[in-house]
């Protein structure tokens, strides 16, 4: 793929360069580009905190044990910002402005002038206020530059044996919640408990919606599966605290909860 090629050179051409590495795909394919093109003029910074489910810094550090990048983890509380509690449809603008600086931080610390994330054209498609703040934090976005979206990257990770290619994506725990209801650490790790259990029932694709009156909205790629296993699977949500347990009754999407935002 042309893409790629034009991709691997604009890499080198950085010289340096410090990988934004959520150990997602895309950050995963991005820290595996840039190792296999500047070995040990890169590294990977993962930010940890109460938002990112607990099991995904234990998948980055196996994922960058296995490319063999250099990986630090750093931890953000965004849960202490008031407005981040509160939710609002810029949330993860505010968001992406603390992991920026944190990262602009260590990179700065470690002679890094280039910051890249793995932000993939097929992103372009949905709301992003993320976008937007790193654009202004002058991150750099390869997968965007050379047009590459989110079928390439799986087909290249595929192609390369990445472990976790064919892994669903996963994104913030904070995105779980309606815009304007508040993110707080109880309600998070509720979701995150939920999810978890959901997961080991085998359910490959799985979010879990956390509405007010402790409402959770199960949205899962086997919903068949789910009414089959109704009672069990009540049973352990209303264990967690949630009071109302329902099933989503369309197919599963990333991104639904901007439609409370209005977009």
């Amino acid at each position: 793929m042309s893409r790629i090629d034009d991709l691997r050179d604009a890499i080198v051409a950085r010289s340096r360069l410090l990988v934004m590495f959520s150990g997602g795909l895309d950050s995963a394919l991005l820290a595996r580009l840039a190792y296999d093109a500047l070995g040990s003029n890169t590294a990977a910074l993962t930010i940890e905190s109460e938002v990112v489910p607990r099991k995904e810094a234990c998948t980055a550090r196996t994922l960058a044990a296995e490319i063999g990048i250099a990986h630090d983890i750093l931890c953000v509380q965004e849960l202490d910002q008031a407005h981040f509690r509160s939710n609002p449809p810029d949330r993860c603008y505010h968001c992406r402005k603390a992991r920026d600086a944190a990262a602009r931080r260590w990179a700065e610390a470690h002679g890094f002038s280039t910051i890249a994330d793995g932000l993939n054209y097929s992103d372009l498609s949905d709301y992003r206020p993320g976008l937007s703040a790193a654009n202004e934090d002058g991150i750099w976005h390869p997968f965007i530059e050379f047009r590459i979206g989110k079928d390439d990257i799986r087909g290249l990770s595929k192609e390369l044996r990445l472990t976790g290619w064919d892994r669903p994506s996963m994104a913030c725990l904070a995105s779980r919640f309606p815009h304007g209801f508040a993110v707080t650490t109880e309600r998070i790790d509720r979701v995150d408990r939920a999810e978890e259990y959901l997961q080991s029932l085998g359910f490959a694709k799985v979010r879990v919606r956390h509405f007010a009156y402790e409402h959770a909205m199960i949205e899962i790629d086997d919903p068949d599966k789910a009414v089959r296993m109704r009672e069990e699977i009540t049973a352990r949500l209303r264990e967690l605290g949630f009071s109302f347990v329902s099933l989503d009754l369309e197919d599963f999407a990333s991104g639904k909860m901007n439609r409370t935002a209005g977009v």
